[in-house]
């Protein structure tokens, strides 16, 4: 019965070393991110020409971690997002790393603000709402359970909670795509903290990253495999699986020898398997869940089919990690853990909780976890509640049940138009991957030129969202014809893209990928959204052809700056 105050709802924002007022933030020393282009305003004092967070857009970056954080100077995340909706002329295609709010998302979380600050909702009956409209949406099979989570990262604390409610005394976790996924995902499948801060700590609260969680005593036995090989080529799948399996092999049997039968019998290996990491690989199908392994699938990006997510549920039986703010354009963040049938009801027949659901109060409420689950409920202590959880999973459902389901053809048949609209920018960008609806692609200054490293391409990332014409006037770059026309508005025009991604030693990529609403586009109207691939192609050439240029503006100062919102 969980009601909000605006005023208790600020003292409670957890978002690190940031306190948020409606009225602006306090200092943040957090490096502004782009100081490397020469715009440095100052951490003391926001500036007064610049839009400063609402009340309710406060509370839509509360109960997170410091991901969430907003700088002081741009109101901007580490991924250079403000918690509200882009400008009709801006191009996003960037939901492989961090969304702002779309306008259908921060309608519908603004409404649901107005509700449960009013006392007219309660924060149970939101959660089990979201509950239940995630079930309709995916067409979740019966008996499955949902248990909400503050992120992707946050949701792999269940499954070990899981397996040491169904008696396992001896744990170990089999991660895949080692730096295809979260950097918070495999610490926290070890139970460590990831973060400074945790989402229902409060300001004020660090913690120390890598130490486990809550104080808890639990021990887990964790690997991470990689997903490529030194040169940046995806793993084969037979070769992932046999590194898989002769981890499995050495948790289980000594020196050739199963253990005891004592010790057998205690002991789980929770095996992940990725669909669709950062740049969109996909592990081979999951294994099974069995008396001593306990499938999960990341699917935390959310490029699947309902009838995919069925399988893994249904067949494999496996536990899945979704998140509304990947794919489904949700503001940062907001995760869920889907529990197959058999498994919730061996949950429920547990008498108790296990001693680590207490020791996760810092993550999770009482009403984020289903009614079957009564006993982890209450474990918890009843105060708890996360205000910026329900709404932003209220943002990212406005877009789940609005745009067209997920098609692989759709999603293939776009990237194949992508690659396409790349060759005439040959010299500048290699594509690299296509997965799904995601476009890796390389960046270089020219045809004989090296291609960029991921610490450059983080430049161009954040160039993108600036308008960089200004920098190309005084350099006298595009001229006044009709024919430099698209490159103007390229270089005019505000683009979100996703970050670079390492994939071998000083190689990297940045991504295109398409989110549920520019899906939407590519499935009812495909020219605009291939118009505006175009103009995002056109500005990436423009950025790696003159990028020496550009740093020498940024070292200038003045010449790039970010834009007045």
């Amino acid at each position: 019965t969980t009601r909000f105050s605006i005023d208790a709802m600020l003292r409670r924002s957890a978002t690190t070393t940031t306190r948020l007022w409606p009225t602006g933030l306090t200092r943040h020393a957090r490096r502004n991110p782009l100081s490397t282009l020469g715009a440095t305003p100052s951490l003391e004092d926001a500036p007064n020409d610049r839009r400063r967070p609402s009340a309710f857009e406060v509370a839509l970056v509360s109960g997170g971690d410091d991901r969430s954080a907003l700088s002081a100077d741009l109101f901007r995340n580490k991924y250079n997002v403000s918690p509200w909706p882009l400008s009709a002329s801006a191009l996003f295609r960037g939901s492989c790393t961090c969304n702002p709010p779309t306008q259908r998302g921060y309608e519908a979380a603004e409404r649901l603000f107005g509700e449960l600050t009013s006392g007219s909702k309660t924060y149970a009956e939101t959660t089990e709402a979201i509950r239940d409209r995630l079930a309709a949406a995916f067409e979740l099979p019966e008996g499955t359970e949902v248990v909400l989570c503050p992120s992707g990262s946050d949701a792999e604390y269940i499954p070990v909670a899981i397996a040491a409610a169904l008696g396992a005394q001896r744990i170990g976790t089999v991660v895949s795509q080692h730096r295809e996924i979260g950097a918070g995902s495999a610490p926290a499948a070890g139970l460590e903290y990831f973060s400074t801060s945790t989402p229902l700590g409060g300001n004020g609260s660090a913690v120390t990253v890598g130490a486990l969680v809550g104080g808890t005593t639990q021990q887990v036995e964790r690997i991470s495999l990689p997903a490529r090989d030194a040169d940046g080529g995806a793993l084969s799948e037979d070769a992932a699986t046999q590194m898989r399996q002769d981890w499995l092999d050495a948790f289980f049997f000594e020196g050739g020898s199963e253990k005891s039968s004592s010790s057998s019998s205690s002991s789980m290996a929770i095996v992940h398997t990725v669909f669709g990491g950062k740049t969109g690989l996909q592990d081979a199908a999951p294994p099974k869940t069995s008396a001593t392994t306990l499938g999960v699938v990341d699917a935390c990006q959310g490029r699947f089919t309902n009838s995919e997510l069925r399988a893994w549920l249904e067949d494999a039986e496996n536990l899945v990690l979704i998140t509304g703010s990947k794919f489904y354009r949700g503001p940062p963040f907001s995760g869920a853990v889907l529990v197959p049938k058999r498994i919730a009801e061996a949950l429920k027949r547990q008498n108790g909780a296990p001693a680590l659901v207490g020791h996760l109060s810092e993550f999770l409420c009482p009403d984020d976890l289903p009614e079957a689950l009564a006993s982890w409920r209450a474990a918890l202590p009843p105060s708890n509640s996360n205000l910026g959880l329900a709404l932003r999973w209220e943002a990212a459902l406005a877009e789940i049940e609005h745009a067209a389901p997920y098609s692989s053809a759709t999603a293939d048949a776009w990237a194949a138009t992508v690659v396409e609209a790349a060759r005439p920018f040959a010299s500048t960008l290699q594509v690299f991957e296509t997965h799904r609806c995601i476009v890796s692609l390389k960046l270089r200054a020219s045809e004989t030129a090296p291609f960029f490293s991921p610490s450059d391409l983080r430049k161009i990332y954040e160039w993108m969202t600036l308008d960089v014409s200004a920098a190309f006037d005084a350099y006298e770059l595009i001229s006044s014809s009709d024919d430099d026309d698209d490159v103007r508005q390229a270089a005019s025009t505000l683009c979100s893209i996703g970050q670079p991604v390492e994939v071998a030693t000083d190689v990297g990529v940045l991504r295109l990928a398409l989110g549920a609403d520019s899906f939407d586009d590519v499935a009812k109207r495909p020219e605009v959204a291939g118009r505006e691939d175009r103009l995002l192609l056109t500005k990436l050439d423009l950025l790696a052809a003159n990028f020496e240029r550009l740093q020498d503006a940024a070292a200038q100062g003045g010449v790039l700056v970010p834009p007045a919102e």
